[in-house]
C-alpha cells in the first residue's frame, strides 16, 4: 500500500504540486528583513510560519496551502531549499491503543503520497528511525529550511493571541538548529504579498518560551508591514521587490 501511495503521490506532484509552484511561486512578492536569514550563513533551520487558509474553493477542497509555495519561492531566492514535516497519522492516539487494519492501510497510503510530493512524513504516535535518519543527513548538508506551522492548521485571518504549538522547539533542540520566525502576509491575494523574516532563535529551549517569542516576532513583522502600507510604501516602490 505504501508503494501505491508513492505512485499516487507522483501523479499529484505532476498534476497539482508543480503547477501550484509555478502559479504561486511566481507571484510578485516583497521580501523584508532578508539579512536575518543571511546571518545564518547557510546553516539549516526550522521555519516557524503562520498558516493561511485558501479562499478559493478548489484549493480548500485539495487542502493546498498556497502560502507554502510563496514561502518556498522566497527562500529559494535567498539560496535555501525548503520542505516541511507533514503528519500522516489520524491524530494523537491514547497510549496503548492499536490501529485497525484499515487505519494501517490508510496511514501507509498517505505516507507514500507525502514522500512522493517532496515532503517529510511524520507519525506523531510512533518513532520512525529511517525518516529521522534521512532528515538529519539533509539538515547536516546545510541550506535547508524545514517548515513548521505552529498554529496547527490554517486560518483565513491572523490573530495575535492564537494558541501556538511547541513542536518546533522540540525538533530544534534535538537537532541543535536555530528557528527562524516567518510572517507571510498573503491573506488577501488581491493585495501586495510580503514575506518577512524575524530574528533567529539561536538556542531554543523551553517550548512555551519559544512559542511566546514566535508570536512576538509575528506580531512585530505584521505591524511593520501594516505601518509601511499606511505610510504609502507599496510593493511597486519597495527596495527589495523580487519576482521569484
Amino acid at each position: 500500500m505504501y508503494l501505491t501511495g508513492r505512485l499516487i503521490g507522483y501523479l499529484l506532484m505532476g498534476i497539482i504540486v508543480i503547477p501550484m509552484r509555478l502559479i504561486y511561486g511566481n507571484k510578485k512578492f516583497e521580501i523584508k528583513n532578508a539579512e536575518n536569514l543571511k546571518t545564518l550563513n547557510g546553516r539549516s533551520i526550522f521555519l516557524a510560519s503562520n498558516h493561511i487558509k485558501p479562499r478559493n474553493r478548489f484549493l480548500k477542497l485539495l487542502s493546498m496551502p498556497y502560502d507554502a509555495y510563496i514561502g518556498r519561492a522566497a527562500l529559494k531566492k535567498l539560496g535555501y531549499y525548503s520542505t516541511a514535516l507533514t503528519s500522516y497519522d489520524a491524530g494523537k492516539r491514547n497510549k496503548g491503543s492499536k490501529l485497525s487494519k484499515g487505519e494501517k492501510i490508510k496511514e501507509l497510503l498517505i505516507k507514500g503520497m507525502i514522500k512522493s510530493i517532496d515532503l517529510i512524513p511524520l507519525n506523531r504516535n510512533e518513532t520512525d528511525p529511517d525518516t529521522m535518519r534521512q532528515l538529519k543527513v539533509r539538515l547536516d548538508a546545510g541550506n535547508l529550511g524545514i517548515g513548521i506551522f505552529p498554529e496547527g492548521t490554517f486560518f483565513r485571518g491572523y490573530r495575535k493571541n492564537r494558541k501556538l504549538h511547541g513542536g518546533v522547539a522540540i525538533l530544534a533542540k534535538r537537532y541543535e538548529l536555530p528557528i527562524l520566525p516567518i510572517y507571510i502576509d498573503a491573506y488577501n491575494l488581491n493585495m501586495p504579498v510580503t514575506v518577512s523574516f524575524g530574528t533567529p532563535i539561536l538556542n531554543p529551549k523551553d517550548s512555551l518560551e519559544v512559542s511566546t517569542i514566535i508570536r512576538m516576532e509575528w506580531n512585530s513583522l505584521r505591524n511593520q508591514i501594516q505601518n509601511n502600507r499606511s505610510n504609502g510604501i507599496s510593493i511597486e516602490n519597495a527596495e527589495e521587490l523580487v519576482h521569484a
